[in-house]
């Protein structure tokens, strides 16, 4: 969001680059400027977060702006929602995982973090940030701390580890440790970088270890693919919306399913039927 708003305060068009400061007309350049940048789905999430950050610091500039100017409002044709991950290719990539070479760093490293992207829904810049202390394996879970929206309206949060992403998380730590050691560095990030004075990844190298699984392979998807994946399978696995919606760092389940997760139709009928039988029906 800031590297936004820095080039419309260089040009004048909004004054200040503290939100606090913004009123009606800075918010609707700001929406007119980004929808040059990107798709209508993603305007969606670029102004529920600014209103989610400016509501936080009790600015009401969004909402009055779209009030006042209503064609501003994103307009959908079709569904928002784009699909997640299939069964298919969920299981190639859990079963991959487990034959791959255990002493074949890149490799490894490439398959833990995109099982944990699948596994705990994080986003580019929460997996890239994390630190290996924010890893528990007693307790199997995960502490997200550099969560979108961070220090402002967003919530670091903890998720469950899955017993899918243990055994190649546990291997990638043994060889993170040999890793660190060899290249005479010793950052806390999880997925540390040797290049980076902060010892974290760029979100460009995140996304290119996810490409070293998309070669091996030969499939494709993206991060966002993976966070979707995340709130699908545990909603098939009748974990309800709003637990989801929590785990995945959302500020209500209208977000959740309308962007990322839904639960099938199939499993609907499924729970349905299973009412019945569970109160003697046929």
């Amino acid at each position: 969001m800031e590297g936004k708003i820095q080039p419309l305060v260089k040009e004048g068009k909004v004054k200040s680059m503290s939100p606090k400061n913004w009123t009606e007309n800075d918010v609707r350049e700001y929406i007119l400027y980004c929808k040059t940048l990107v798709s209508t789905a993603d305007m969606v999430h670029e102004i529920n977060a600014l209103r989610q950050l400016l509501l936080f610091i009790d600015n009401p500039a969004v909402d009055l702006c779209l009030a006042h100017n209503p064609m501003l409002k994103p307009k959908f044709k079709g569904t928002r929602r784009k699909d997640s991950m299939s069964d298919d290719m969920y299981d190639l990539i859990l079963n991959r995982s487990r034959i791959i070479d255990t002493g074949d760093f890149h490799l490894v490293r490439a398959y833990a973090l995109v099982l944990m992207a699948i596994t705990t829904g994080t986003r580019n810049k929460e997996i890239r940030l994390a630190d290996v202390e924010d890893v528990d394996t007693t307790l199997w879970t995960f502490d997200i701390i550099h969560v979108k929206g961070e220090a402002t309206y967003g919530m670091p949060r903890t998720v469950p580890l899955h017993p899918d992403v243990r055994e190649i998380l546990t291997l990638y730590l043994i060889l993170r440790k040999k890793w660190l050691v060899d290249n005479g560095v010793n950052p806390h990030a999880l997925f540390p970088s040797k290049e980076s004075e902060d010892g974290y990844l760029s979100g460009n190298a995140i996304r290119k270890i996810k490409e070293t699984v998309e070669k091996d392979l030969n499939v494709k998807f993206d991060l966002r693919m993976c966070r979707r994946t995340f709130g699908q399978r545990y909603l098939d696995s009748d974990v309800d919306i709003e637990s989801v919606s929590v785990l995945m760092g959302h500020a209500s389940t209208k977000t959740t399913e309308g962007f990322y997760s839904r639960k099938r139709l199939n499993k609907a009928m499924d729970n349905a039927r299973n009412s019945w039988l569970s109160k003697g029906g046929k």
